[in-house]
């Protein structure tokens, strides 16, 4: 089965074609800077050379165009036609209380997703942008919606309620969502392989470092808390996000005048790291600064490991001596080996013991284990591959009607 797996955001666009069940990556890609005339497609065809090619992109259709031409392409392409893509799985991240597994898209499929924009409202109105786009060029082809919000529908209600009346959660479903849920459900997978055990005996903190990041509780393989939220905005401090802040600082920004518009705009993409640090919007070049002696860069840095060790800690606590491992994900949980260090620094009390050799080696698309011989919770990085959750929901839903 040949599967195409889209992540339709803002202004970019990933996608993966794999062929299943072999696991086998055909190809993978990404559009940046959708909007301009110098927009960037990376192409990576299996065992050829990388492509990066400029074209004018002015839309997400314009991008699915620019996606299947590259598929096809007779010199860099991997396939023929797209007719022989028989499947498209979508990442669509906000699936609220009606979606706790994947989906074959419908129509009801969409107004639920449709209802969801407001909840997420970086993501779920490009998801589903991506999810009629492909109708136009794929008419009567399977899409599978694969929700990052699903992974955490095993919450206890202790940890999904919020502290409001209860008209409020029954009248809008106010609660804890939880995002990232492919990428913890995968480091779950990967990280029991690691530990040589079964996924129902599994007991991790997953640690997703990205533009945006959050920790998971996952006991016996299932998620029982997550430091994001009923958005996306909730949790540790992130590039733009602010993460936790106190209610009252909207209500005074709000009585001075700021309108809602400008406050979603600035704790959603002005703040984080990039707010104290001044510098940018990509944590890598704020760890440069850093190394420099920017003194906001490294406030900044501090604050963002500052706030993932708190949830580490938490987490800590409710797993207790059954914990068995910690994992780094994301683009700054795999990239930054300083990070990592950062955060691990002063965990040995709780038997958690960084090895420096290891961890240093350990940068780009590399996995492994960077914990000590003695450290008796395992350390392991492991990088994103929500393509192979999606590829292999979208078999198991089609695998009987194909």
């Amino acid at each position: 089965m040949l599967i195409l797996v889209l992540d339709f955001r803002i202004h970019s666009v990933e996608y993966e074609l794999v062929r299943m069940p072999e696991k086998e990556d055909i190809c993978s890609g990404k559009i940046e800077k959708i909007g301009l005339e110098t927009a960037l497609i990376i192409h990576k065809p299996k065992n050829k050379p990388e492509e990066k090619l400029v074209r004018p992109v002015f839309d997400h259709t314009g991008a699915m165009e620019a996606i299947l031409s590259v598929l096809t392409d007779k010199e860099y392409g991997v396939i023929k036609s797209y007719d022989e893509i028989d499947a498209i799985g979508h990442r669509v991240v906000h699936g609220g209380e009606k979606f706790n597994k994947s989906v074959i898209i419908d129509e009801e499929v969409k107004k639920e997703i449709y209802k969801n924009f407001e909840l997420a409202p970086l993501h779920n109105p490009y998801n589903f942008k991506g999810i009629e786009t492909v109708e136009k060029y794929f008419p009567g082809k399977p899409q599978i919606a694969v929700f990052d919000t699903s992974f955490h529908s095993t919450l206890p209600e202790v940890a999904y309620r919020y502290p409001i009346p209860e008209n409020l959660y029954e009248n809008y479903r106010i609660r804890k969502y939880g995002f990232h849920g492919i990428s913890h459900r995968y480091v779950c997978e990967k990280t029991s392989s690691f530990l040589k055990q079964p996924i129902n005996k599994t007991n991790i903190i997953s640690i997703h470092l990205g533009q945006g990041s959050s920790l998971c509780a996952i006991k016996n393989g299932v998620s029982i808390d997550t430091s994001m939220g009923f958005t996306p905005l909730e949790g540790v401090m992130m590039t733009t996000r602010t993460g936790d802040i106190s209610p009252g600082v909207l209500f005074f920004l709000q009585k001075s005048g700021w309108s809602l518009n400008n406050l979603e705009s600035c704790i959603n993409k002005s703040s984080g790291i990039l707010g104290v640090s001044g510098v940018s919007d990509e944590t890598l070049e704020v760890v440069e600064e850093m190394k420099k002696g920017n003194k906001r860069a490294k406030l900044a840095i501090d604050m963002f490991v500052y706030s993932v060790k708190k949830y580490l800690g938490a987490y800590y606590l409710l797993l207790g001596k059954s914990l068995q491992a910690i994992s780094f994900t994301g683009g700054i949980g795999v990239n930054s080996d300083i990070i990592r260090k950062m955060i691990c620094d002063g965990l040995e009390f709780l038997g958690i013991e960084l090895d420096d050799k290891k961890n240093s080696k350990i940068v780009g698309n590399k996995e492994g284990e960077i914990s000590k011989s003695s450290s008796k919770i395992k350390i392991f990085v492991i990088p994103r591959n929500e393509k192979l959750i999606i590829a292999k929901d979208v078999m198991d839903l089609l695998k009987n009607k194909l």
